[in-house]
């Protein structure tokens, strides 16, 4: 139920297909609760055995992954790798492209709370729409195993946005109000119970729908103690009234506790010598070094402290850290995964050349 536009979808389809093959295309949202594996390596063996039939959105073909308690990194042979931090993950959702006759016409895309309006969400094709039902899972296990689960309840299935005036007119209104509908999942509670693309909600349970801003501070958020909404609204111009059943709220899936990556060991405030800091700040990549970097990913130095271990091996503010003891570095969220105990040994990217550097440090100490 996150404000999804028209714009930022085309261009989530542009990036996937030729802009001959969008034109000829049809794009179905699909309904889907995943469920949740009981431990991290039960994901990740499922995961394994799905490597095969998964594509990058340019063509490529997934030769690595790599996942912890900050994220999920998928390594392709071609284009970019794509990241997907737990921490800011919000919702998953299963797409199909009804008209594209090559491989993996479903995709799964990773909507983040830290994306700038129009910004492509990460996102992974799949061979078949179970293939893409079981990455759904894949992920959602492993952002439950991190913390950081996605919220299940309260979504019925549709996406909305504020209404234009060609909405209201169609709908037959004659000033502002309410959500205009632009998508509703198929296969899901809104959908099953007639909702339609162009509708335009004018209450929820009683209670008006004012404007857009209103809905998403006011209303949306009580639809998770909720599992039946009474929906009016205005189509065609005349006014409707749609009941909406979903799943009742204790039979949604619950992440097991056997399902974690487990806590980093501290020894913060137990009297214990703290590690010694790499002293370093991290940024991650600009628009414009990401494109310079042509598929690379990497974490950007912006601050060295004085004192520090980095400042004694002569880093930069600046340098870009390509890779952690032998593994890319996917962001500044997956960088401490990387490090060890002892040495650590980094490449770096700086004004056009790899330099090598090692750091005698332990883990997560940065």
């Amino acid at each position: 139920m996150k404000k999804r536009s028209i714009f930022a979808c085309a261009l989530l389809f542009l990036a996937l297909f030729s802009c001959a093959a969008f034109a000829q295309s049809v794009f179905v949202r699909h309904y889907y609760i995943p469920e949740y594996y009981p431990t991290v390596e039960e994901a990740m063996g499922r995961l394994k055995n799905i490597q095969p039939l998964l594509m990058s959105i340019n063509d490529g073909m997934l030769k690595s992954v790599e996942a912890d308690r900050f994220g999920i990194r998928f390594f392709w042979t071609a284009g970019q790798a794509t990241v997907i931090p737990f921490d800011s993950l919000t919702d998953l959702r299963i797409w199909h492209n009804t008209s594209f006759k090559g491989q993996c016409p479903w995709f799964v895309a990773a909507y983040l709370s830290t994306a700038s309006e129009g910004e492509t969400a990460p996102q992974m094709r799949a061979s078949t729409k179970g293939v893409a039902q079981t990455l759904y899972s894949i992920i959602g296990s492993l952002a439950a195993a991190s913390g950081h689960p996605i919220e299940l309840r309260g979504y019925i299935g549709f996406s909305y946005k504020e209404p234009t005036k060609k909405n209201l007119k169609d709908a037959g209104l004659k000033k502002q109000a309410g959500i205009v509908v632009d998508f509703a999942d198929f296969g899901g509670p809104a959908e099953k119970g007639g909702l339609k693309p162009g509708d335009i909600i004018l209450s929820v349970n009683g209670r008006p729908v004012e404007s857009f801003e209103q809905f998403k501070k006011d209303i949306r958020p009580g639809f998770i103690s909720a599992d039946t909404f009474v929906l009016e609204l205005a189509r065609n111009g005349k006014k409707e009234t749609l009941r909406i059943k979903t799943l009742p709220l204790d039979e949604f899936p619950v992440p097991p506790k056997t399902l974690t990556f487990g806590q980093a060991s501290s020894s913060e405030g137990n009297g214990k010598q703290q590690p010694p800091k790499l002293g370093f700040v991290l940024r991650n990549l600009s628009m414009s070094e990401k494109s310079a970097l042509k598929g690379r990913t990497g974490a950007v130095i912006l601050e060295i402290k004085p004192g520090g271990l980095a400042e004694a091996m002569k880093m930069q503010a600046g340098d870009i850290i390509l890779f952690c003891n032998g593994k890319a570095v996917p962001s500044v969220e997956g960088f401490s995964a990387l490090l060890s105990e002892g040495e650590n040994n980094f490449l770096l990217l700086r004004n056009g050349k790899e330099i090598t550097v090692g750091i005698s440090t332990v883990t997560e100490s940065f």
